[in-house]
């Protein structure tokens, strides 16, 4: 088993040569001694490897003595919703966003909290690579299907209003096994793109962050006429919007439309370092209160349930509630959008536009390998700047900011500069770009 597999959030590699059964077995022998529970929820997305892994991940738990329950093909966001339904741990067999080579597993512990590296994750992982050995009590097996229950609980959330018309593409994930019920119950006319579940992705990584990714949506909201389009990652746990023009929605915003309709008075609302300084003003304007978090679910979520704050949001993509047990749901956003716009009728691209401010680069990626000495040269020249060190180096002044920060999951120094206009914007980035290319040592 090779220790790079336990990643910042989860546990992936490439499948079989970084991970194969032997080692899912291990680490489900792990994972049942460190969650402490009579019985662990298990489940899948649709890769094929996934089969074969949460057989072995099963069998290591149950080596251990300890019961699952096996609620087959779902999404990330439902594992979380079982673990808070049920009171127990859950694990996923899943890879996300990545591409069709690799699998991995995301930990969701009893308080429906991620197993991150800073939670839990390293124990697990020291414990799996001393190759631990099964008790002499065997855990029982019970599969339980919550498909019904997941629907009802959107259901529950969903405002009646005008026919809305949606594109939505599944990039051949996991999210039909719900949406293929729930859609005909949301009052909208849609067309599905990709929606027949294909782990291997035969069109592209079902990643929605690359744009690219999402032509095929844009033309679909182009040429139906639609309202708006909509896709969702590999496990369903994040969502891309793009407006009736087919032009995509910088994912920060969608916190800012999602929490002017929820109502966020008195509530913390949540942003990630790299959230657009519009979306930070609109919730001050619903007298709100925004909190700044490190970027990444594991650290996203415990925050939002230490405040108890009703929503969160990243700008990759994920969208955390409250009414979740403080998990994502790229579905619950969806839900959360299309009430919107029956609460606020318009044109999407209209309804988003007071929250565009400011000019922004979005996010521009370095692969290079002294990612710490580079930030550390960077805090020096912009030493004369407001400072702040909760994630990567954030530098913020009047009239602009930028966030400078190692990424958890790829080789990659991350940058984002927000400015008052694209003349300032330019001269900041170059400024900035300047002392990475002088720098940075090239990633070989």
């Amino acid at each position: 088993m090779e220790k790079s597999i336990f990643k910042a959030y989860d546990i992936r590699g490439i499948y079989p040569d970084q991970l194969n059964e032997d080692d899912a077995r291990l680490i489900g022998r792990s994972i049942a001694v460190h969650l402490k529970s009579e019985k662990i929820i298990l489940g899948r997305d649709g890769r094929p490897s996934g089969i074969s892994l949460l057989y072995a991940l099963k069998n290591g738990i149950k080596d251990m003595g300890i019961d699952v329950i096996d609620i087959g093909m779902i999404t990330t966001p439902m594992i979380s919703f079982a673990a808070g339904r049920y009171k127990f741990p859950g694990v996923i067999v899943t890879a996300s966003h990545n591409p069709r080579a690799y699998n991995g597993f995301k930990i969701i512990d009893k308080d429906v909290l991620p197993v991150g590296l800073d939670f839990g994750l390293d124990l697990i992982r020291d414990f799996a690579l001393t190759n631990p050995q099964p008790t002499n009590k065997v855990g029982k097996e019970e599969k339980r299907k919550i498909y019904k229950e997941y629907i009802q609980f959107l259901l529950d959330k969903m405002k009646s209003g005008q026919r809305l018309r949606c594109c939505i593409d599944t990039f051949n994930g996991s999210t039909p096994v719900i949406l293929k019920d729930l859609l005909p119950q949301l009052g909208i006319d849609f067309k599905t793109l990709n929606f027949n579940i294909d782990g291997t992705y035969p069109k592209h990584a079902p990643n929605p962050l690359d744009f690219r990714n999402l032509n095929e949506v844009s033309e679909c909201v182009k040429n139906t006429g639609a309202d708006f389009g909509v896709v969702f990652d590999g496990d369903g746990d994040r969502c891309v919007f793009v407006d009736e023009r087919g032009k995509p929605i910088p994912p920060d915003l969608i916190t800012g439309l999602i929490a002017r309709e929820i109502g966020v008075e008195n509530e913390y609302v949540l942003c990630d370092v790299r959230t657009s300084k519009g979306v930070w003003e609109e919730i001050l304007r619903l007298g709100g209160k925004p909190e700044r978090v490190r970027v990444g679910h594991a650290y996203a979520r415990r925050k939002l349930k230490e405040l108890d704050g009703i929503l969160g949001g990243e700008l990759a993509g994920h969208y955390y509630f409250r009414e979740m047990y403080y998990a994502d749901s790229g579905i619950l956003a969806l839900i959360h959008i299309l009430n919107f716009i029956r609460k606020y009728p318009g044109l999407l691209s209209k309804l988003v536009l007071p929250l565009m401010k400011y000019s922004n680069t979005g996010e521009i990626n370095y692969k290079i390998q002294n990612k710490d000495e580079v930030i550390e040269k960077v805090r020096r020249h912009f030493a004369d700047g407001k400072i702040s060190t909760l994630d990567g180096l954030t530098i913020e002044d009047k009239d602009w900011w930028f966030n400078l920060r190692k990424s958890n999951t790829e080789p990659y120094l991350r940058l984002i500069v927000e400015a008052k206009d694209n003349r300032l914007l330019e001269a900041k980035r170059k400024e900035v770009e300047t002392i990475i290319r002088k720098f940075g040592k090239s990633e070989l």
